[in-house]
C-alpha cells in the first residue's frame, strides 16, 4: 500500500462543509448530492473524511474496500462504454457481442457476492458496534434489493444476446437503458457506503 497517496483521489467529489452561521459548529454533507444519508450519521466521516482515506495512516485498512468499488465502478463503466459505441456505430455487433457477454456475467456474479457478504457479515458487525447507523444501513441494503433487480435484468438481456445470432438494435438499446440506470443508482450507492463504512474500517483498532 505504500504506494497510494492522497493524489489518487484527485477528481473525486469531496464531502463539503457548510453553516449558517460563522459561530455555530460546521455540518458535515455526503459527498453524493443526491445522498440519502442524513448529516448526523457522519460523525465518523467528520474525524476520517475522503482526502485522508488513502493516506499512509489508513490506506492498509480502507484500500481493500476502496479497490472494490474501483473495480465495480470501472466494470459498470466499460460495459456501458461498449454498448454506446456500438449504438453510435464504432464498435460491430460480432466484437460487441464477443466482448460483453462474458464481461456482463462477470459483473453481475461478482455484485451480488459483493452485496451477499456486506448484508450478511459486514453491514450486522458494523451496526452492532454503531447502533445510531443502523437507518443508514438499511437504505443501504435497500438498495441491494433494487441493485439486485437491475442485475438480474441485465442478466436476463444477456441470455438474449448470448441467443441472438443476427443484430439486435431493439436489444442493445434495452441493454443500454438498464445499464444507464445502473451506473446512475451505482454511482449514488457506493459512494454513501463508502460515507459510512470506510470511515468505521480506518478508525478501528486492528
Amino acid at each position: 500500500m505504500m504506494g497510494i497517496n492522497n493524489s489518487q483521489l484527485a477528481g473525486q467529489p469531496q464531502a463539503t462543509v457548510g453553516s449558517t452561521d460563522d459561530n455555530a459548529k460546521a455540518v458535515v454533507k455526503p459527498r453524493h448530492p443526491e445522498s440519502r444519508l442524513q448529516s448526523d450519521w457522519l460523525f465518523l466521516y467528520e474525524k476520517l473524511p475522503s482526502n485522508q482515506w488513502y493516506s499512509s495512516d489508513y490506506a492498509y485498512k480502507t484500500s481493500g474496500w476502496l479497490n472494490v468499488h474501483t473495480n465495480i465502478r470501472k466494470r459498470q463503466r466499460i460495459l456501458k462504454q461498449l454498448t454506446e459505441e456500438h449504438l453510435m456505430g464504432a464498435l460491430n455487433w460480432e466484437n460487441y457481442r464477443s466482448q460483453v457477454l462474458q464481461r456482463i456475467s462477470m459483473h453481475v456474479l461478482k455484485l451480488h457476492q459483493h452485496h451477499s457478504v456486506e448484508d450478511r457479515g459486514f453491514f450486522p458487525e458494523f451496526v452492532s458496534s454503531y447502533p445510531q447507523l443502523k437507518r443508514g444501513f438499511e437504505i443501504l441494503e435497500n438498495d441491494h434489493v433494487k441493485l439486485d433487480a437491475l442485475l438480474d435484468e441485465l442478466l436476463g438481456l444477456n441470455d438474449e444476446l448470448a441467443k441472438a445470432e443476427q443484430e439486435d438494435k431493439f436489444l442493445v438499446e434495452r441493454l443500454h437503458k438498464n445499464l444507464v440506470a445502473g451506473t446512475d443508482f451505482l454511482s449514488q450507492h457506493l459512494t454513501d457506503e463508502e460515507d459510512l463504512v470506510v470511515p468505521i474500517l480506518g478508525l478501528r483498532d486492528g
